[in-house]
């Protein structure tokens, strides 16, 4: 069993580059196949259906990278501001310094310009690592369009391979799988517009600048679980810090976020998607420390439907 456990995850490591796209595929296919059985009875071809399916995704993820690019131009006066102000904040703690242990002007300077290098060092690797994203994506519509296309072969492989009771419990899997599927996607997105609107209202109470852009970054990196919030509020806690040059205001919006957050999670959560899923914290917590760890982001997202 062990064996087995190990080559499982072996071959989940290293093969990761092919089995995310098709997970993601499977995932969506499990969502989008009564949607693609509803065109058909409107006389839609297998084809059309399909097609309009996989177009559709395009569109929408084309209007969030376009939403994300424009706010992103209109924020770059910001980000150019926060960068200066934060090293002037490095070069002035580490000048302090001097009085303490003895640190030179220069090598101070020379430390700034490390971590100025590797800070542009990690925005290269992250850079790099786009095109490979939009080769998945790629990949996963190719999937999901053959997926849907052909999932009468499975229907029919089903029928081939099991019969009587068995049959049944197969197609019930299925079905079960699909409820989980559209369940989590539901849950996932009144979490995500709820989040959205308790932080763009705690931006306008404290008038922080790109409230609705900030809101709407905060409640997308709460789609990762755990590690998205802590990512949101530092990103939040610095820009709000630098365009406000107030520590009071920063930590008064990181506590309210902070506080939204505790009311979703505890409140939202159990009552949104607790009521679309069946899930242990327990073994949710797990599997998205054990998807992390094996496929990164894509597998803290992917590997909680499994455990419900």
């Amino acid at each position: 069993m062990m064996i087995f456990l190990m080559i499982t995850v072996t071959v989940l490591i290293l093969a990761r580059q092919i089995l995310i796209p098709l997970a993601w595929a499977l995932y969506l296919a499990l969502v989008t196949y009564p949607l693609a059985n509803r065109l058909e009875r409107w006389k839609m071809n297998r084809a059309m259906s399909s097609l309009t399916i996989v177009f559709s995704l395009v569109l929408f993820l084309l209007v969030v990278i376009l939403f994300f690019s424009s706010e992103i131009i209109g924020f770059s006066s910001d980000i150019t501001l926060t960068g200066d102000a934060l090293e002037g904040i490095a070069r002035e703690t580490l000048g302090d310094l001097e009085h303490f242990v003895g640190v030179e002007v220069a090598s101070t300077d020379n430390l700034i310009k490390s971590a100025m290098e590797k800070l542009g060092g990690w925005l290269v690797k992250e850079l790099s690592a786009v095109g490979t994203s939009l080769t998945g994506l790629t990949l996963m519509l190719v999937y999901l369009f053959f997926f849907l296309y052909y999932r009468s072969l499975f229907r029919h492989y089903m029928s081939v391979s099991y019969s009587g009771d068995r049959l049944a419990r197969m197609k019930d899997i299925v079905l079960k799988s699909s409820h989980v599927a559209s369940g989590y996607i539901r849950g996932t997105l009144v979490l995500t517009l709820l989040m959205a609107v308790l932080s763009i209202i705690i931006f306008w109470i404290f008038g922080v600048r790109h409230a609705f852009f900030l809101a709407v970054f905060v409640a997308v990196l709460n789609i990762i679980p755990y590690i998205g919030n802590l990512i949101a509020f530092a990103v939040v806690f610095l820009v709000v810090f630098v365009t406000k040059d107030s520590v009071g205001i920063s930590l008064g919006v990181l506590g309210c976020l902070y506080v939204a957050n505790l009311l979703q999670e505890n409140i939202g959560r159990p009552l949104i998607v607790g009521s679309e899923m069946d899930m242990n914290g327990f073994f949710v917590f797990v599997s998205v420390v054990i998807g992390g760890t094996i496929w990164g982001i894509s597998g803290m997202i992917l590997f909680i439907p499994i455990t419900a």
